[in-house]
């Protein structure tokens, strides 16, 4: 297991700011998607396709870092709520582009003004000589954060919760009671 003997002192308090931070942040993501009338992951899914045009589920799965099958249940209910087009390519029958429709381009747009007037709040509340060094921080989290594969490296995914007094499914009960 990886020490953390130089930044030792300073590792609880950023789990904690993390998940205070992570709480925050999925209640807003929650109600932003729930005035919008679509899931979290709708959402990102809409607001990705707008930003890069049109893109495979392939492509996107990347950038959501989500499985194909989650995508394409998503891209379903989207296409079926006339959201996005999805265009066969030419070349290669197997290959789909998903583009947002116009009522899709409308949807993002009516997104993008709620969360730009919701973060706009929120920017408000930090003092304005602090606001570029808050953005530079939220981007260097964001980057050590894809460095590590999204989230705790594989080695630390086993060493995080292997106390092994965490919390036993239905299932794993009369294992644990060995």
């Amino acid at each position: 297991m990886m020490q953390y003997k130089e930044n030792g002192e300073q590792v609880p308090g950023l789990r904690q700011a993390l998940r205070i931070l992570e709480r925050e942040i999925g209640h807003a993501l929650d109600r932003e998607a729930e005035c919008c009338g679509i899931s979290q992951t709708q959402c990102h899914f809409l607001l990705e396709t707008g930003l890069r045009g049109s893109l495979t589920l392939t492509e996107l799965a990347d950038i959501l870092s989500l499985d194909i099958s989650t995508l394409s249940r998503t891209a379903d209910a989207l296409a079926a709520a006339e959201l996005i087009r999805r265009q066969p390519d030419i070349l290669n029958r197997r290959k789909v582009s998903i583009s947002l429709s116009e009522k899709g381009e409308a949807k993002v747009g009516s997104i993008n003004e709620s969360c730009d007037g919701s973060y706009a709040r929120i920017l408000e509340r930090i003092p304005i000589n602090k606001r570029t060094q808050v953005m530079e921080s939220i981007r260097l989290l964001a980057d050590a954060f894809m460095r590590d594969g999204r989230g705790l490296g594989a080695e630390e995914k086993r060493a995080c919760c292997s106390t092994g007094q965490g919390i036993v499914s239905g299932r794993n009960k009369e294992e644990a009671r060995k």
